[in-house]
């Protein structure tokens, strides 16, 4: 061992170990420098740095320790023979570690390539992957309880986590919409992985308490009854249960009371960029296998989340969405209406308000030249009551009501804010006295939302009892909530997040087999549900613009010092120069060094923290502290954000002056942020940072004046006031001006819906007075498959043309309907059961040319591809069925399948089918 080794192992790894609860004293626990029979003295000398020992006296565990500046890898093939040795004398194959005093690497060699891992695992986890390893089963071998799930594609998604895992991948993502049962196949995974001694510590991570009480409770309680659980809490940990729910705010306080081996397995709920962003930390701590759970749209998944779980070119390890689910009929669709008022059309302004209304707004005090509201910020900058009456008046009037057809259905209403929930409430009680408890707010501010000793809450009553049916909420319910008889869901809020957006729909997708009270839904069935939406949300579009990003606080003001001193380069004589350095240092000794993230890159970062790098500052050096110990702020913790936000205006300011005229919105956010603190006047007479920053000659401070401004008033920013309101409440008359425009033509022209829907149906009567398919309806004979399809390409080519374009979007914005075929169209215009889908009639026709050949089981898969190409192109030429997806079944498989004559019978086909 060499001077440097041994100050290693004195300095970094023995503190690792103890860390870890080996007792370095215990010669029955840890040994140190012992000799490997048989094995060449030099150039290792045959012994093992340490030996970790199990109760029985045999070795757990190998541990090789290099000194700093070697890579700990460097062990591989020593180890490698040591534990090979080793099992030659033992019951079993002894774990490995590598360590060098910063990275530590934990191997299972002969089973599993080495891994990077945040700390020594403790003799009582090690104890516990032995067990799991000498009697571990195959997860594809153990059946699945179909108690717990019943489903093909629940099933399905079991076993391709399962593939992933016995392919040695240690992380798996599952997307399946809302309502198709996640939780219940995170169960089933569970029950799995148990029964095949894969695990037994797992934990189940969600973001919010309603869905951890829910897994704890509806998952945990009732699918594994017979398995010791427990919510962990910060100040409560019981580490002798097996099965754990933690929120990821409690978890990212508490992680690191657990060792990094203590969990198998770990599965997140909701997983997307946001759990990336706030939770990376937490994850790469722990060493368990990980399956992240999202209703997500796929194409909504960010790059990051794929990553994290180790998928490869963005594709999910099982995928079950929306549009399949509810082609299987395991979810509704749903039919949108969507309404917009005078008022958030044209806004609110006082030149447009006629006499009547201007003497009104005097009589209040208000003038009313003073009034100049857009549409977009009622409910945000003023609230009209009257808007609110004519969206509740057209709400009761379009939603899906009960069995009765008296009362609404279960509906929620998707509000701003909490005082925009009330006034919701308070019109709607206003309006409908009648109705007595059927409206109810449920924000995170109202009392008794969770169940307590009191009973149940607000939220299980909305979902149990027959009253409320209106659940009037502020984020509570976008998520995670599932009451399956909700048929009505109300927007009178806009949603510019892609996934939230359908995280709020999911509120609604339950079919009718998950209801149990039926008489809450219209004529006791649920085939649909209802979108109401006042604010001209898009429903159709397929995925986000790439995402704004959300700089964390502390890496915005560090790249913005960083700014500063690149325009003094090369000048390092300048004060500000010097203190912007001292101000970065600062910064960086919040960087949490025993961060397991941060321990992964120190060897890359730490000449960062050296004196030496400071002496000389060049561009190359300012590029290597932004891209690479800028983003280790994330991790930092205690961040007074209050205090920071006002440090990076004030940082801000000082690059500004520095290149050009300060901007004058910066200077008046400023001078607000200091008028707002406590005793302000007292403050600005003894307090010269005070008296700067709320006048003029702010915007020529010298960067010491306003160095000293931080170091005076961040830490009083959570002390502020806040800022006086200028929200306005009116009552105007308001009445709906329309229920939305559709583009139409080259240019977009836009024209009312209900002018649209008077140009589609015209032309519709035309086409179907005209089409021998309805006359032979009208006559009381079915209409041919040849004809079904002619009436399709018929309606594609007359209702596609420029003075109409009807289109699924347009037919969905028009008239409420989710279809994608023009048949299906006609079938809901017309209320005529016996029109089909297209998509039926293409079926029918592949499957009548199947059946007039002998094909074996292989040509019939194939053809069952080319049916789904066919269908989501509605043509098919010769070229299509050499390219992807049908390339799955081998290169030129078509020729492989098929003679020439039936290739050319196949193109036939498709051509008689196409529309």
């Amino acid at each position: 061992m060499t001077p440097n080794e041994a100050r290693t192992r004195v300095l970094h790894i023995d503190p690792q170990l103890r860390a870890a609860d080996w007792r370095l004293n215990d010669r029955t626990q840890v040994r140190l420098e012992v000799p490997v029979d048989g094995y060449d003295a030099e150039p290792w000398n045959g012994v093992t740095d340490y030996s970790l020992y199990d109760a029985s006296g045999n070795v757990l565990a190998v541990v090789e320790a290099k000194r700093t500046s070697r890579h700990a890898r460097d062990a591989d093939e020593q180890l490698r023979h040591y534990v090979t040795e080793i099992a030659k004398k033992q019951p079993y194959v002894p774990f490995g570690f590598m360590a060098n005093g910063h990275d530590i690497w934990f191997w299972e060699v002969g089973l599993a390539n080495p891994r990077l891992v945040a700390g020594f695992f403790a003799p009582v986890d090690l104890e516990r992957l032995k067990f799991l390893r000498q009697n571990r089963r195959p997860l594809e071998a153990i059946p699945i309880n179909s108690s717990i799930v019943d489903r093909g594609y629940q099933h399905e998604a079991i076993r391709r986590i399962a593939e992933a895992f016995a392919a040695n991948r240690r992380r798996a993502l599952l997307v399946m919409a809302t309502g198709t049962g996640k939780t219940r196949v995170a169960m089933a995974l569970i029950d799995v992985f148990l029964r095949a001694n894969q695990a037994q510590n797992v934990l189940f991570l969600a973001d919010r308490d309603a869905l951890v009480d829910q897994t704890l409770t509806e998952g945990f309680k009732a699918h594994l009854p017979h398995e010791p659980r427990d919510r962990i809490y910060t100040h409560q940990i019981d580490k002798t249960k097996r099965l754990f729910v933690a929120t990821e705010q409690t978890l990212a306080l508490c992680y690191a009371k657990f060792n990094p081996g203590f969990f198998d397995l770990i599965i997140f709920d909701e997983a997307h960029r946001s759990l990336f962003k706030r939770f990376t930390e937490v994850i790469e701590y722990f060493d368990a296998r990980m399956i992240g759970l999202t209703a997500t749209p796929a194409n909504f998944i960010d790059r990051d989340t794929f990553r994290l779980f180790g998928c490869d070119a963005n594709v999910p390890t099982f995928l079950y969405d929306y549009p399949q689910a509810v082609k299987e009929g395991f979810l509704v669709d749903f039919s949108l209406y969507q309404a917009h008022t005078s008022f958030q059309r044209k806004g609110i302004k006082g030149v447009d308000l006629s006499e009547e209304d201007r003497n009104a707004l005097v009589e209040q005090g208000i003038d009313p030249d003073s009034l100049n509201y857009e549409g977009t910020e009622i409910e945000v900058e003023v609230s009209n009551r009257d808007t609110l009456r004519k969206q509740w008046e057209e709400i009761m009037e379009t939603c899906l009501k009960d069995q009765s057809g008296q009362l609404p259905g279960k509906m929620i209403v998707f509000a701003m804010t909490k005082k925009h929930a009330h006034r919701i409430a308070e019109v709607f009680e206003e309006m409908y006295p009648q109705h007595v408890g059927v409206a109810q707010i449920i924000t995170s501010t109202t009392e008794r939302v969770r169940d307590g000793s009191y009973g149940d809450g607000l939220i299980t009553k909305f979902k149990k009892n027959n009253l409320p049916r209106i659940a009037i909420s502020v984020d509570m319910l976008d998520t995670g909530i599932d009451v399956p008889e909700v048929v009505n869901l109300v927007f009178m809020k806009p949603v510019q997040s892609r996934i939230k957006l359908w995280q709020m729909i999911g509120r609604g997708t339950r079919n009718q087999q998950a209801c149990k009270y039926l008489d809450r839904l219209p004529n006791g069935k649920k085939t649909e549900f209802k979108i109401i939406d006042f604010w001209q949300n898009d429903f159709n579009k397929k995925a986000d613009d790439k995402p704004p990003t959300d700089m964390p606080v502390l890496v915005s003001v560090f790249n913005t010092r960083l700014k500063i001193l690149e325009r003094y380069l090369p000048d390092h004589t300048a004060e500000a120069f010097r203190q912007a350095i001292t101000d970065l240092r600062s910064m960086m000794a919040r960087i949490p060094r025993d961060s397991f993230p941060v321990k992964k890159v120190w060897l890359q970062v730490a000449q960062a923290w050296e004196d030496d790098f400071w002496t000389l500052i060049t561009p190359s050096k300012l590029d290597f502290l932004r891209l690479h110990v800028a983003p280790l702020l994330r991790f930092a913790a205690d961040v007074d954000v209050a205090a920071e936000t006002f440090t990076h205006k004030m940082e801000r300011l000082k690059l500004q002056i520095l290149q050009t005229t300060p901007s004058p919105q910066l200077l008046q956010s400023i001078a607000e942020d200091v008028s707002l603190l406590p005793d302000i006047a007292e403050r600005v007479r003894f307090s010269p940072s005070a008296a700067l920053a709320l006048s003029a000659d702010l915007a020529t401070a010298t960067p010491a004046q306003l160095s000293q401004i931080i170091r005076d008033l961040a830490p009083q920013m959570k002390n502020r006031r806040d800022r006086p309101s200028a929200f306005l409440n009116i009552d105007l008359p308001d009445f709906i001006a329309t229920h939305g425009y559709i583009s139409v033509g080259e240019g977009g022209h836009q024209i009312l819906i209900e002018e649209y829907k008077r140009r589609v149906d015209a032309r519709v009567l035309e086409i179907v007075e005209k089409h021998p398919a309805l006359a032979a309806l009208r006559a009381g004979r079915e209409s041919t498959d040849d004809q079904l399809v002619d009436l399709e390409r018929t309606l594609h080519r007359e209702l596609g043309r420029d003075d109409i374009q009807l289109s699924s979007r347009n037919i969905r914005i028009a008239y409420g309907l989710r279809v994608d075929n023009f048949l299906a169209f006609l079938r809901h215009l017309l209320a005529i059961d016996a029109i089909p889908d297209y998509p039926q009639v293409v079926q029918r026709g592949f499957q009548q040319h199947i059946q007039a050949h002998n094909y074996n089981a292989e040509q019939i898969r194939f053809l069952r591809s080319v049916q789904e190409v066919f269908l989501a192109k509605r043509t098919l030429v010769e070229a299509d069925l050499y390219d992807p997806p049908l390339t799955n079944f081998g290169r030129n498989a078509v020729e492989r399948f098929f003679t020439p004559q039936e290739i050319s019978d196949l193109l036939h086909l498709t051509q008689s089918l196409a529309a």
